[in-house]
């Protein structure tokens, strides 16, 4: 879906509970707290609304995340995590569902909603704990 394409940086002061969610996902200590410290720039681009390309950039690394919708691949995480994930999209939200590839550990999703104004809602879940965090369009 065209209307993803464009370059977001997440609000600092509209993020609640990462650290939880990442703490629930397994993630280490020292990992959480670089997790909580960045704030990411993320540059979404499709041509066709099938194929997606999600560059997400920190201080500390760049990631870059090509997938077609409805097709799972495996991707390691910053963390080191081996996971399973297929995106989906629904009306204006981008569904996006991990889990570990060898089968143990959480499954978490994470939807990703464009709002009126243009920005990304993402709302991340693992089980009982949500995390929510906005991204505003540059």
């Amino acid at each position: 879906m065209a209307q993803f394409n464009g370059k977001y940086k997440l609000d600092p002061d509209n993020s609640q509970n990462l650290e939880e969610f990442m703490k629930a996902l397994g993630v280490s200590e020292e990992m959480r707290k670089i997790g909580s410290s960045v704030v990411p720039e993320v540059t979404i681009e499709t041509a066709d609304g099938k194929h997606f390309k999600m560059t997400t950039v920190t201080t500390y690394t760049t990631v870059v995340v090509e997938f077609n919708l409805g097709e799972e691949q495996e991707i390691t995480t910053a963390d080191g995590r081996k996971t399973k994930n297929v995106y989906t999209l629904d009306g204006t939200t981008l569904k996006h569902v991990e889990t570990p590839a060898d089968g143990n550990g959480p499954t978490a999703t994470y939807n990703r909603t464009l709002n009126a104004a243009g920005d990304i809602e993402m709302v991340m879940t693992t089980g009982s704990v949500v995390a929510k965090r906005l991204y505003k369009k540059l």
